[in-house]
């Protein structure tokens, strides 16, 4: 099968429901484990797919002959996602699983509903694609609720300002090789979110506005389960 992968195809909608799935499972069997251990090695386990993933992404390039640094550098939201994700299940880091935790459901997680990909089933880099989109959602949901490394007050200052340095990094990473790390340069081909938040460049301050509204939405669970500890008797 050749082609570019079709939004919300039958094909798509599995992979959505089979994320779910897995997520679910993962959550709940460290929740009712008996034994920190056990699900403490699992989030072992989920880290070195996640840079094992890479590493296939990285040969694979390099293998097909267009390994390039406009394109192949690690500099994509979703490769410091994926980095602060293994970090945080190998060391439980709080600010790292913040990072985590806030990057994927904010950014990340587009790409499994919105994949920019110009392949699809069986081609190899359709499953290094969503091994690592998907991947990151399962990855960090088990983190945050399986492991319980629930987002600290202030949680979302912190990140938003950290999120400027990827975001300059991106930036001049982009203009020194002529690249669209982070799409900070043009929106992606396939169609996303982006499309709606005006022309390049107004659409990357759309963009800060955006991800400070969805971090706080992120975070709003949290911060009424905290209340409501407090106001319990």
């Amino acid at each position: 099968m050749t082609g570019r992968f079709a939004h919300f195809s039958p094909l798509h909608n599995l992979i959505l429901v089979l994320t779910l799935i897995v997520t679910a499972m993962l959550v709940v069997y460290a929740r009712r484990s008996g034994s920190e251990k056990n699900p403490r090695y699992l989030g072992y386990a989920i880290g070195a797919i996640l840079l094992a993933n890479y590493a296939a992404y990285v040969v694979y390039r390099i293998h097909s002959g267009h390994w390039a640094p406009r394109y192949d550098l690690p500099m994509e939201l979703c490769n410091w996602a994926a980095f602060a994700t293994s970090l945080a299940l190998f060391t439980r880091n709080r600010f790292v699983g913040e990072l985590a935790y806030f990057w994927v459901m904010a950014g990340s997680v587009n790409g499994v509903i919105s994949p920019d990909l110009t392949v699809t089933f069986p081609h190899p880099y359709f499953f290094i694609f969503f091994i690592a989109h998907s991947g990151l959602v399962c990855g960090v949901l088990y983190l945050v609720f399986g492991l319980k490394a629930y987002p600290r007050p202030r949680a979302v200052l912190r990140v938003w300002l950290f999120s400027q340095v990827y975001l300059a990094t991106a930036f001049l990473t982009n203009y020194a090789l002529g690249g669209n790390y982070g799409y900070t340069m043009a929106k992606p081909a396939a169609g996303s979110l982006l499309d709606y938040l005006g022309p390049w460049p107004w659409y990357l301050l759309s963009l800060e506005g955006l991800a400070l509204l969805l971090y706080s939405l992120l975070y709003l669970p949290f911060f009424l389960l905290r209340q409501r500890v407090k106001e319990s008797p």
